[in-house]
């Protein structure tokens, strides 16, 4: 019997983000065909997480599509999964090397240049973890990218998004918001209309998942013994095609 395991994202209004999060779970179905893949969300749309853990049995992990441990994570997840003490909670995809090779893919197909001033962008980090881990992922995008990295949010005690936009265009450069978002909707919408020159596309753009993607779901979905690090890998695998 194949060990079962839960993706559980942010649910969605938006039919775009629908459709990227359901090619993303297909294509994880298919890179790991010795699981049992199931779908569910912490809010917006069902089947919610609480309910998925409590129509399935035996052995299996949460994974987090989510970016970063905020209260999605460390709340509606956590608190689901002790419904069932058979039930794990992996760390979530972010932040991590394989987050900033896709993020500077995506820079690359905005057009961004070398001289542009780049913004992390990231959705609302109310707690110390959120905002540490949208940090991390702005110093490994600055890593791959080859140059500095600002970071702005939607909300929380860091700077604001578009302020931190305002601040970036001191340098008297184009401005290049980084989407660290998953998939579009009504968030990404929020980084587009941030004053930004450039805002790129999300993780998830409407297109076949990029592999890399797909393979770092598998990872985390396959780890064993209570969660995996976050950002565990030892170095970047650059690739900008």
């Amino acid at each position: 019997m194949n060990r079962t395991v839960i993706l559980c994202a942010h649910g969605s209004e938006a039919p775009r983000g629908r459709s990227a999060f359901a090619g993303l779970v297909n294509a994880v179905r298919r890179e790991a065909r010795d699981l049992d893949i199931v779908d569910a969300f912490v809010d917006v749309q069902e089947p919610r997480i609480a309910q998925v853990v409590a129509e399935t049995v035996g052995p299996r992990a949460v994974v987090p599509l989510m970016l970063a441990y905020d209260r999605p994570v460390g709340v509606d997840i956590v608190q689901a999964s002790h419904l069932d003490p058979a039930v794990s909670v992996t760390a979530p995809l972010g932040p991590d090397w394989v987050l900033a090779e896709v993020g500077v893919r995506r820079l690359f197909e905005a057009g961004a240049r070398s001289d542009d001033t780049i913004v992390l962008a990231a959705d609302v980090a109310t707690d110390d973890r959120a905002v540490e881990d949208v940090s991390k992922a702005a110093r490994l995008l600055s890593a791959v990218w080859g140059g500095r990295v600002h970071v702005g949010t939607l909300g929380g005690p860091d700077t604001h998004l578009a302020d931190a936009v305002d601040v970036a265009r001191a340098y008297g450069r184009r401005v290049v918001v980084s989407s660290y978002v998953l998939a579009p909707g009504a968030v990404h919408d929020q980084m587009v209309a941030s004053g930004a020159d450039v805002v790129t596309a999300p993780m998830l753009d409407g297109g076949p998942p990029d592999p890399r993607l797909v393979s770092l779901v598998v990872s985390r979905a396959q780890a064993r013994g209570g969660g995996v690090s976050v950002g565990g890998e030892t170095g970047p695998r650059v690739t900008h095609t």
